[in-house]
Order: C-alpha cells, then sequence, then structure tokens
C-alpha cells in the first residue's frame, strides 16, 4: 500500500537540465500524472525489522521506478525510543552528497537531502543502533522535494510506499559516523575555504549565479554549501555552521538561491521576478533556498546547462582580461562624474560613473533626478553644503526616482576613507504636504500644490522651505537605498540628518532604505504624509526614526539596531514641541518593527547622552498606533512625556501600543523619570505595556543573531513571535505579517531569506564596514 505526498514538479522551460517535485502544500494547486509508466515512487528499505537489542540496523530511501531522480529532500521519522541514530555511510559511490540534519534525532526526526548528477537508485545508509524490539514498524519518510536529472518534464505527482521493504545488503558497518559540513568540505575539497564573512550580496567582480564561494567556479562545493542551507545545517544569514570554526565567505542569498529561474531576467532593472524569487504559495515575492538550488547548480557542474546558474550576476562588473564575462550583463568599471551645480533639468545619473557632489546639490525647477539601480553617489567632505562640504536636496518644485533593485541597491555615501558620522550632508526630501507648524504662507507649485495659503517653514541646513496645502503629492521613488555617513550638526537646533522627509505626500514611495552611521537621526520625518515600508536603521547616532510637526504616515517593517558606543533613542516621537495639542496631530500607524538595543544596556561607556537610553519616547502631544513590535535590549523600553500624549491612551483614539513583546533578560520597561503623565499607566509605563493583555514580556531573545553587526539574522526562531495582531486591509499594509517584529519566523531549516538580506549592509563598528 501507497500514501501519496503529492510531491509536485515545478515546469520548468526546454533549456533547463532539471525540473523539481514539491509536496502538496507548496506551489499548485495541479497535480498531473506522467504521460505513461508509473509515477515516481520511494520507499524506504530496512537492513533487518527484526535485529535484537544492541545490535545495528541500516536505513536507506530507494527510487522505485525508471525516473532519473537527481536529488530528493525530506524527514526519515522513527520511534527514538528503539532506534538511536549512529552516523551515516558513504556506501553508493563518490558521486553522491547525502546530509543529515540530526539535531531533532532524539526526538525521532531526522531531515536529510541527497544530490546526484548521474541519478539517484537510493541514497547512502542512514545506522541506527537497535535499543529495543518493534522499531521497524514506526520508520517512515516524508517528503518534501525531489528532482528529476537532465530533462524538462510537466507537472507530476509522487509517491512514497507505505511500510518498509526489507534490503539485507545495506551496510551497517561501524565507521558509520555523522559528518559535519565542514567534513564533507575536507572529502569533497583541498581547500579549506575559511575566511572572514562578508554580506550576502557582496558586490564582486565577475560573480557569477552559482558561485557561492567566489572562487570563480561552479562545483560540487557550491552546490553542497547550498543543500547544506537547505537541511538547516550551514546558517544562511550568519555563515557560521554552529561548530565554532570561523564562518566562511559564502553567499547563499543572491549567488546560491537561482531557483525558480524565472527566466528570462536575471534580476535587472525591470524585471519583476529575478531568479530564486517564490511565485506562488506562502512564500511568494520572497526567497528561500531549497533542493531547487542545490539540484541547479550540481547539474551545471557537470556541464549540463541551466537557464541561470553561471550567468554573471547584473552589477557584477567584468573582471580583467583574460577573463571574459557577458558583456549584456557587465557593468564597465565606474569613471567619476563632478556634480558642482542644481540639477534644473531632467538628469539621469548611470550606473557606471560615480558622482561626486560638490556643495549643497539642489533638485529644482520642476526637474526629476533619475537614478540608475546599481549607482553610486558619494559628497565632498566638509562642515557643510557650502563649507567645503556636500547634501542632496531635493526641493518642493523637485523629484528623484532613485528605484534599486535587490541585486543592485543605490548607495549614497561620502567620498573616501576611513568613512565617519557626518562625513557629508545627507539626503533632504522637501514636499508639499500638510504641516501643523509654519506660516500660512505657501505658495500654488504647478503640478505639486494647487492651493495657496498653507503652513510652511525653512528647512535646517538652509535647503529651502516645506509644506504646503497637498497631502497626495509625490516627491518620486526611494526604493532599495542605502544612505550612509549623513548628517551635519551646525547648531543644537540646526543640523541635517542621514535621511529627511520633510512635509512629503503620500504619493511618494519610500521602500526598502537603509540608513547607516549618521550623525544625528537615521530617518526623521516633519509632519507629512508619506508611507514607509521595509527600514533598516542602523548605528545612527542620535535616533533612530524621528518624526515632529504632525507626521501621519503608515509604516510597516522597521528595523532598528544601535551603535552601542554612539547611539540615543530609538525613536523619538513630538506632535509639536511648542503646541502638544496643534493640528493635525501626529497619529501615525506603525506595524511590525523589530527595534534593538545594545549587547549590555547598563553599559554607560561610549558618548555621553549616547547610551541608548529608550527604545520609544512618546511626548509632545503624539498619539502614535504600535502593533506587532519586538523590543529587546534596552535600558528602558519606554519614556512617556507630557499629558496631551496620553488622551485616550489604548484607545483607537489615543497612543497605542498592543501585540508586541518585550524581551530579555533583565528587561526594564519604565523609564525612571520622575515627572511622567498620570494618564498613561498611571505614571507608570510599565503598567501601560504589561497592563495591556495582547501584550508579552519573556525571558530571553528569541530572535537568532540580533546583536551582530556584520551579518546579523533579526529573523524569530522558528515557532517563535507569535500573538501578534492582522494589519488593516488598507491597500499598504501586508495583512500576511501577524506575526511580532519586522522580519518572518525562520521556517524549520531556516532557509527562508528575510527581506533585508542581500542589498543592506553590516558593520564592525560606526566607522569600519
Amino acid at each position: 500500500m501507497r500514501f501519496s505526498t503529492h510531491a509536485r514538479l515545478r515546469s520548468t522551460w526546454a533549456a533547463v537540465a532539471f525540473a523539481i517535485l514539491a509536496t502538496a502544500c507548496d506551489r499548485s494547486d495541479q497535480v498531473v500524472s506522467p504521460a505513461s509508466g508509473p509515477r515516481p515512487t520511494f520507499n524506504v528499505e530496512l537492513s533487518n525489522v527484526s535485529a535484537a537489542k544492541g545490535e545495528r540496523v541500516a536505513v536507506s530511501i530507494a527510487n522505485h521506478t525508471r525516473y532519473d531522480i537527481g536529488g530528493l529532500q525530506g524527514s526519515l521519522r522513527f520511534d527514538a525510543t528503539r532506534l538511536r541514530y549512529r552516523g551515516q555511510m558513504r556506501d553508493v559511490g563518490d558521486n553522491q552528497l547525502l546530509l543529515v540534519n540530526a539535531k531533532a534525532a532524539d526526538h525521532g526526526e531526522i531531515r536529510l537531502a541527497a544530490l546526484d548528477a548521474h541519478g539517484i537508485a537510493r541514497t547512502g545508509s542512514l545506522v541506527f543502533d537497535v535499543i529495543d524490539g518493534g522499531y521497524a514498524a514506526s520508520i517512515s519518510f516524508v517528503l518534501e522535494e525531489a528532482g528529476l536529472n537532465g530533462q524538462p518534464v510537466s507537472l507530476v505527482s509522487a509517491d512514497v510506499a507505505q511500510g518498509v521493504t526489507v534490503n539485507s545488503s545495506l551496510s551497517t558497518d561501524a565507521a558509520a559516523r555523522k559528518l559535519s559540513p565542514n567534513d564533507w568540505n575536507a572529502l569533497l575539497s583541498p581547500k579549506s575555504g575559511a575566511s572572514l564573512t562578508r554580506d550576502p550580496g557582496e558586490i564582486r567582480d565577475g560573480l557569477k549565479f552559482g558561485d557561492t564561494n567566489f572562487d570563480g567556479n561552479i562545483t560540487l562545493i557550491d552546490a553542497l554549501y547550498i543543500i547544506n542551507v537547505s537541511v538547516g545545517l550551514n546558517e544562511m544569514i550568519v555563515l557560521s555552521d554552529g561548530s565554532g570554526t570561523p564562518p566562511q565567505d559564502r553567499d547563499a542569498v543572491i549567488a546560491g538561491n537561482v531557483f525558480p529561474f524565472n527566466s528570462p531576467g536575471l534580476g535587472e532593472p525591470g524585471d519583476a521576478t529575478p531568479p530564486g524569487m517564490e511565485t506562488a504559495g506562502p512564500l511568494a515575492g520572497t526567497g528561500q533556498i531549497s533542493l531547487g538550488d542545490g539540484l541547479a547548480i550540481i547539474n551545471e557542474s557537470v556541464l549540463i546547462d541551466q537557464a541561470v546558474v553561471g550567468e554573471l550576476i547584473p552589477g557584477r562588473p567584468c573582471p580583467p582580461a583574460p577573463a571574459t564575462c557577458s558583456p549584456a550583463n557587465a557593468t564597465p568599471n565606474a569613471s567619476r562624474v563632478i556634480v558642482s551645480t542644481d540639477i534644473t533639468t531632467n538628469t539621469t545619473w548611470t550606473s557606471n560613473n560615480v558622482y561626486e557632489l560638490r556643495g549643497g546639490i539642489k533638485v529644482t525647477n520642476n526637474a526629476t533626478l533619475t537614478i540608475q539601480p546599481g549607482t553610486r553617489v558619494e559628497g565632498a567632505r566638509g562642515t557643510g553644503p557650502g563649507v567645503g562640504g556636500s547634501a542632496l536636496f531635493v526641493q518642493r518644485d523637485g523629484k528623484m526616482i532613485a528605484d534599486g533593485t535587490p541585486l543592485q541597491p543605490i548607495v549614497m555615501t561620502c567620498v573616501g576613507e576611513p568613512k565617519s558620522k557626518g562625513c557629508w550632508g545627507g539626503l533632504v526630501v522637501l514636499g508639499n504636504a500638510v504641516l501643523n507648524d509654519g506660516a500660512n504662507t505657501s505658495q500654488i507649485i504647478p503640478g505639486r500644490s494647487e492651493t495657496a495659503g498653507c503652513k510652511e517653514k525653512a528647512a535646517e541646513g538652509s535647503a529651502g522651505n516645506y509644506g504646503g496645502c497637498n497631502d497626495d503629492d509625490n516627491s518620486g521613488i526611494f526604493r532599495y537605498l542605502r544612505v550612509e555617513y549623513g548628517g551635519f550638526r551646525f547648531t543644537t537646533e540646526n543640523e541635517l540628518n542621514n535621511i529627511a522627509f520633510e512635509a512629503v505626500g503620500r504619493g511618494t514611495i519610500i521602500d526598502f532604505v537603509q540608513a547607516h552611521a549618521g550623525l544625528d537621526d537615521g530617518i526623521e520625518m516633519f509632519g507629512g504624509t508619506v508611507n514607509l515600508k521595509h527600514l533598516v536603521l542602523t548605528a545612527n547616532e542620535d535616533d533612530s526614526f524621528d518624526y515632529t510637526e504632525g507626521f501621519r504616515g503608515k509604516v510597516q517593517f522597521v528595523i532598528i539596531q544601535h551603535d552601542p558606543l554612539d547611539s540615543d533613542k530609538g525613536t523619538e516621537q513630538d506632535n509639536f514641541e511648542l503646541n502638544h495639542d496643534a493640528t493635525p496631530r501626529a497619529e501615525p500607524i506603525f506595524w511590525n518593527w523589530t527595534v534593538i538595543g545594545k549587547p549590555d544596556p547598563s553599559s554607560t561607556a561610549g558618548v555621553p547622552n549616547g547610551n541608548s537610553i529608550a527604545a520609544y519616547n512618546i511626548r509632545r502631544g503624539a498619539r502614535p498606533h504600535f502593533f506587532n513590535q519586538y523590543v529587546q535590549n534596552w535600558r528602558a523600553v519606554m519614556d512617556i512625556d507630557d499629558d496631551a500624549t496620553c488622551v485616550g491612551s489604548q484607545t483607537a483614539t489615543g497612543f497605542e501600543f498592543k501585540n508586541s513583546i518585550i524581551a530579555g533578560p533583565n528587561v526594564t520597561i519604565a523609564d525612571p523619570d520622575t515627572g511622567d503623565p498620570l494618564g498613561c499607566g498611571g505614571g507608570n509605563e510599565e503598567t501601560f505595556i504589561t497592563g495591556q493583555p495582547t501584550n508579552q514580556v519573556i525571558a530571553a531573545s528569541t530572535l537568532l543573531s540580533p546583536l551582530t553587526f556584520v551579518v546579523p539574522d533579526w529573523r524569530p526562531a522558528f515557532g517563535t513571535a507569535t500573538g501578534g495582531g492582522t494589519p488593516p486591509a488598507d491597500g499598504f499594509f501586508d495583512v500576511t505579517a501577524t506575526y511580532v517584529g519586522a522580519v518572518p519566523p525562520a521556517n524549520a531549516s531556516k532557509s527562508n531569506i528575510p527581506w533585508y538580506s542581500g542589498w543592506t549592509r553590516g558593520w564592525q563598528s560606526s566607522t569600519t564596514p
């Protein structure tokens, strides 16, 4: 008798050398059988069904059909009170990789993946010690994925036979051992491959899809690494294998994430579905490292051409001669272009140049500045725009289209090395949306604000005026953009931030933006209605996210990580300093944030007043609505000030903080201020948070590696971050983000790629990448 796992084949095209079979919970609702012959069938083979206690038995997964199976992945289940896992045998030749994740073996489950470009008749043997009789009835195999070598095949279903088949020839040799990823590397490669880890998605000359270790070749080693990631033996983000050995310089996120092929594009600008992005099912729109990625790489390694593997990754320039790469996909080495005058006509900056800003450059006169994906903009150093420094100002009558891609983010930084906070002035965007402060003197700006007489103000840093009557104003597109080391401080009340959005309207697109190591705030909002998504705010000196003057936007998916020696607050949130009840009131809506302080919250080392004082400082009449927040490692989680802030607190008309997790250990929720308003928790921020039944305080963090700076992993562990609410279905919020925090939890093998990985940068210190 058989039970069907409905393992399904993700369809490929004629140029593809293999196809993938996936489980019924995966990518399609249709399952069809081959035109002729039996469906692919797998059997569990057992060397002996009646071995005595103390003896050994072996288990293998066999392919009993004519299909040329190139890879399979799934879970072997057994009664751990009757069998104890001992190790594996390489008893089917040297062509097969058999990766075993035995972390749950004590609970009766082993995840395994096998790859063989020559075809799998059966997997290598897994050897067990017999603890008690009756073990045979408990053994089963749950197929997750399987794949076919060397031919395009239509979508099919597959079966796993119930019960076990006796195969007395399976090896139960005492030489069976548990092979780690490092053991497989030693078996297959003479080189160690150990070096400093780098960011996934880094830019290297001539880097190709499939070359996960950057050695210029597509080999079995690359496939081994990827299949290790797919079953959870190698970490995909922090890159350590958990053994204490030095992390390897690898990239699964971009170089190794090749399947589905999503041909014909390779992730160039305009390619809506780049390689590796799932197109259906629960992971649609995201990436996952799976058997398909490993099988594609192993087929390429034996010269069975694949549609993506071996192709140059867009934005990775050709290496010097005599090496070659495809001219159609190559980016020539950049030339330097000096920009010293304002942009007053439509202008495009291209990725084959580095643009060096000298002075405060304004985009004005109804001009649009378009910046191609992969372009680098560098600001001259100095003490301020016009004083030997630089900044980029997008005026109320200008627009900027900085629309990068996951493979080619746009980077804005300062000229030269070493970098430092405030080595240039950063990015300022001025819009025509409504403020709650200023003079009622705004003018008509044709095409942008057709009504006059609303509030306007002069921006800090002599950037120009901002504010108007158009909450739907459009200042452009800011997507897959990194802004680093920006900000000037002229006086305590006159300063530039890393990024400032001032009276920017909701017609503007801000998505996938990192603000790193700014001298003042990471991102500051001055009024306006713009909505923001997918923000990464790292190592900024003052507040990571700041707003004032009646900001009313929506913000989802924000990661904050502090510099332990020089960062102030996670967020600083004001309605207006001089009139706490000014209208329109600041009532932004925030969903799915991960807010990380520093490793030792009690430490006062570093810059005075830059000691990660509070995650949230809510004051001056602001009434934000926070949901699905994950907060850890702060001296104080919440600092609430001013009576106007607390009117209607924890209701839909007031300041809300719900469906959130505060993680310890030794967590302190309340700020030690003695003058806190009574309306929010009776003068006690801890009561304000813990008195709300949807919030949780837990003893320890469940995030995988949140305090790592170089290559952090902000995913919650599998099965955690529960208790989140459902975001509103208003066309902006992602309603599937019902987890707590900014990043979906890791899957069981930690092979789901988080949205921030591959285009953001890590850091060792605020001045050292």
